[in-house]
């Protein structure tokens, strides 16, 4: 059975092109199109319903020590009102999912995984239940709300009873909107400098969520569906379980992993820390034995089109395949600002040999047809409280 969010209605009512993903109802894109939503995240910003992710409360006086064991990052770096991007990984270092951990009080945690590993992350992490811990799943009773880009904090700050989360990635407190209770947290999956994510009562959700589409309108802060979502996040080089992180490579493949693997000798033994060890030890190495292959940002220098499974070669010898690709809109930036004009750029992420270096010149194949590209660093870097696209030499337009 398709499952629903508390937003459904909502989507329904107001031109949502509702599909099935990862077992709920959810929009695709609204009346404008993905290409709308995502220049409008960008330039303003982008309200999205993600009641659809897995939402696990851990709480007790062994929580933190649990989580330490099960979790690549360190749970002992947080404190209350801080959050970190983390794994879970099996014990040969492969990822059964990408997640977040949020510390809402001592002793409190909330852990956010992807809505396609729910059941198999609630079975491990029940599986490896330990004394002194209380685990929960509230996925059907916290509501999860996004709000991503520029005027986010234009929109939020005056409809919240306290001060916004403090300036900087990560950062969380408890806030109220009207009488809704919530926690809102300075994370987000598109990228973008300013976002938050807002974690209340499901049945509240539906109240909140009008009045955010209300007052955004204004500020052309618009609701955004998965087809917006999907390119947003793989224009900032965000991964994608299933296609960048996947249970069949090395964690350390993805450079992401960097952010949520904390290998300090300080913080003790947790599950999959042995083959992280040698994962990273390849990659030091240069013999990349245990990770043979990473994921790198390729950027198409020509009109063309680039999608998953595409082969990417490089003086005409296969070097890997695309993992995600897609064409994705910019806004053309002048004097630090996004302007009105905007353009088309191809870009993906691909799986490569782990020796391939950034800056080298490739070529991508898709439908017998070849499209010149590079292995570059990032597809954007943030200037102000926007994401600015970065050009490259002979980008499409």
């Amino acid at each position: 059975m398709t499952a629903k969010t508390p937003i459904h209605d909502w989507h329904a009512a107001h031109g949502g092109k509702l599909v099935d993903f990862a077992g709920w109802r959810l929009p695709v894109s609204y009346g404008d199109g993905v290409i709308a939503e995502h220049l409008a995240t960008r330039k303003h910003g982008g309200l999205f319903d993600i009641s659809h992710m897995g939402r696990f409360a851990v709480r007790g006086p062994q929580a933190r020590a649990w989580l330490a064991s099960l979790l690549t990052n360190d749970p002992g770096k947080l404190s209350p009102g801080k959050a970190q991007y983390t794994l879970i990984s099996d014990p040969a270092g492969r990822p059964l999912d990408d997640a977040f951990l949020y510390q809402q009080k001592p002793e409190q945690y909330l852990l956010v995984v992807n809505a396609s590993n729910h059941n198999k992350d609630l079975q491990w992490l029940q599986q490896h239940l330990a004394d002194g811990v209380e685990f929960e799943d509230h996925s059907a009773r916290l509501a999860m709300l996004a709000v991503q880009g520029p005027d986010s904090e234009k929109l939020l700050a005056p409809l919240l009873a306290e001060p916004l989360p403090s300036t900087g990635r990560n950062h969380g407190g408890f806030n109220r909107l009207g009488s809704v209770e919530m926690y809102v947290s300075r994370t987000g999956y598109t990228g973008e400098p300013v976002s938050f994510e807002l974690f209340l009562p499901w049945e509240t959700a539906g109240a909140v969520w009008d009045k955010l589409a209300l007052s955004g309108a204004p500020l052309g802060v618009v609701p955004v569906g998965l087809g917006a979502r999907d390119t947003l996040r793989l224009e900032a080089g965000l991964p994608l379980y299933g296609h960048e992180y996947r249970e069949d490579r090395p964690i350390m493949a993805m450079p992401t992993a960097k952010l949520g693997v904390d290998l300090n000798p300080e913080r003790g033994d947790f599950l999959g820390r042995a083959a992280l060890e040698g994962q990273a030890q390849a990659l030091a190495s240069g013999q990349y034995g245990e990770v043979p292959r990473r994921v790198f940002a390729v950027a198409g220098l020509a009109k063309g089109m680039m999608r998953e499974g595409s082969e990417v070669l490089a003086g005409g010898k296969p070097l890997g395949e695309l993992t995600s690709g897609t064409m994705i809109p910019a806004w053309q930036f002048a004097g630090g600002l996004p302007g009105d004009e905007h353009y088309n750029r191809p870009l993906g992420l691909a799986l490569l040999e782990s020796g391939t270096q950034v800056g080298q010149e490739v070529e991508i194949n898709y439908r017998k047809r070849a499209l010149p590209g590079r292995v570059v660093k990032s597809f954007t870097r943030p200037l102000g409280r926007y994401l600015e696209p970065i050009q490259f030499d002979g980008g499409a337009k």
